[in-house]
């Protein structure tokens, strides 16, 4: 099997989530259309990307072990496992191309996954296109993230949050409500991670205030190259921040997910 680097040339390190108005690279795969606009699949040699619409990237598949993360705002995604690195129950909003599912399903195949996703077309085109791993634990729900948060009753111990159309970041996930429903679907000690997009607006500022309001203050902040601003948001004891106490746990962790995490782990502030 290549090593991390070899799968990730630096011009994959620099790729974010929504790379505006830039046309994914390769070759188009498939295009379908739903009410929300086109879902393309491009290929670049061993990769697979989904696309929304014609300037940008959504998720990365690498065709030869899907369960690896390849762009960088979901290694930083999965930091939030060295806080909670036995969950029983993982809620996950919004599929893409599925690759942080992939990666999950991967970390323990026993792990109980619900994945909220609003598209069918997504859904689909993840399983036709780009090797979505459904596992015995998957639960895959085809409904709006925000309807879902506001009236189940399924506890978990990490929420995932990654809601995007081809516009950019679903502005949904910086309002009150829908975080204050995420830390009620939370457990006691359980953990929600965001994927925000910097778009230099005072936005993400105000929320990041409502998180640490939420969540008294036990907060942190990844930011990855392209623009991708990780929040972690913590529904329990203050997580631990000197990286030198999680250094070891970061190596370990970083072999079973593929890739090394120290230089993600040492980016980790609080805000």
């Amino acid at each position: 099997m290549p090593s991390p680097l070899e799968y990730f040339p630096a011009s994959d390190q620099d790729r974010s989530k929504r790379a505006l108005g830039r046309t994914p690279p390769g070759h188009e795969l498939h295009r379908a259309y739903d009410e929300w606009g086109p879902v393309r699949v491009i290929e670049e040699g061993p990769r697979r990307y989904l696309s929304f619409g014609y300037g940008g990237e959504q998720s990365c598949i690498h065709c030869e072990d899907p369960a690896l993360p390849v762009f960088e705002y979901v290694q930083a995604m999965l930091l939030a496992l060295l806080y909670k690195p036995a969950p029983r129950h993982v809620t996950l909003f919004g599929l893409g191309g599925g690759n942080l599912s992939n990666c999950l399903q991967a970390y323990d195949p026993t792990l109980q996954l619900t994945v909220v996703e609003l598209r069918a077309l997504v859904a689909e085109t993840a399983r036709n296109w780009l090797y979505l791993s459904e596992g015995p634990g998957l639960r895959l729900r085809i409904e709006d993230a925000e309807c879902y948060a506001a009236s189940s009753t399924e506890r978990t111990d990490i929420l995932f949050s990654d809601l995007f159309l081809d516009e950019g970041m679903q502005a949904v996930q910086l309002d009150r409500d829908f975080l204050g429903d995420c830390q009620r679907l939370l457990n006691p000690d359980g953990i929600l991670v965001l994927n925000l997009w910097d778009e230099g607006q005072p936005r993400n500022q105000k929320a990041l205030g409502r998180l640490k309001e939420l969540f008294d203050g036990q907060c942190l902040l990844c930011p990855v190259n392209g623009g991708n601003l990780i929040a972690l948001a913590f529904n329990g004891k203050p997580p631990v921040t000197n990286p030198r106490r999680l250094q070891q746990h970061a190596r370990q962790l970083g072999r079973k997910v593929g890739v090394p995490l120290q230089r993600l782990l040492n980016q980790l502030q609080r805000f």
